[in-house]
């Protein structure tokens, strides 16, 4: 094989993993313009249907956003507990242990507390199985106004080489107004 065909053939091979890449990121507000981030372009507003078959009768949060299979998931829902960015690894903790109690397949890989744009996320990722699967999980949590908004980035594990580190971006472009 002849130098020029040996690029030729790496190009081909290249191609489709460089269009598969989630760097490309576009961003969004959530919260009457409080909260600022950046997200997968690919991704877009979960259906009212596959919310119904998904997560069944849960409330829908403000933000809910998937790929077009439905295997990746992004959702953002303020809560009403009240919390101060000290207290973000006493939360993180306290979620953790609210999980683990209900969910006994649980397997935490991570978790923590890190400055993102000079506030406190905290965070926690794991392990959970679906009906037919593992689940890879990221939680994320950041202070607005003094309350706790909740992310829940999820995908099923067989992607999670292919996302982690996007969702990693993506708690990274947090941003708070």
């Amino acid at each position: 094989m002849t130098k020029q065909n040996t690029m030729r053939l790496f190009i081909l091979l290249l191609l489709p993993t460089l269009g598969f890449s989630q760097s490309k990121l576009k961003s969004i507000s959530l919260f009457d313009g409080r909260i600022e981030l950046k997200v997968p372009k690919r991704m877009a507003e979960m259906s009212d249907e596959m919310w119904a078959l998904k997560y069944r009768s849960r409330e829908r949060p403000p933000m809910v956003l998937t790929d077009d299979d439905g295997e990746v998931n992004l959702l953002a829902s303020g809560t009403r507990q009240q919390a101060t960015e000290s207290q973000m690894t006493d939360f993180v903790d306290f979620q953790m242990d609210q999980l683990k109690k209900q969910r006994s397949d649980l397997v935490i890989l991570d978790h923590g507390v890190k400055t993102v744009n000079e506030k406190n996320v905290g965070f926690f990722k794991f392990f959970s199985t679906a009906a037919d699967q593992k689940v890879f999980n990221y939680y994320f949590f950041i202070i607005v106004e003094g309350k706790v908004v909740l992310f829940t980035f999820n995908c099923i594990d067989k992607l999670r080489n292919d996302w982690e580190d996007t969702a990693d971006k993506i708690v990274a472009s947090l941003k708070v107004k």
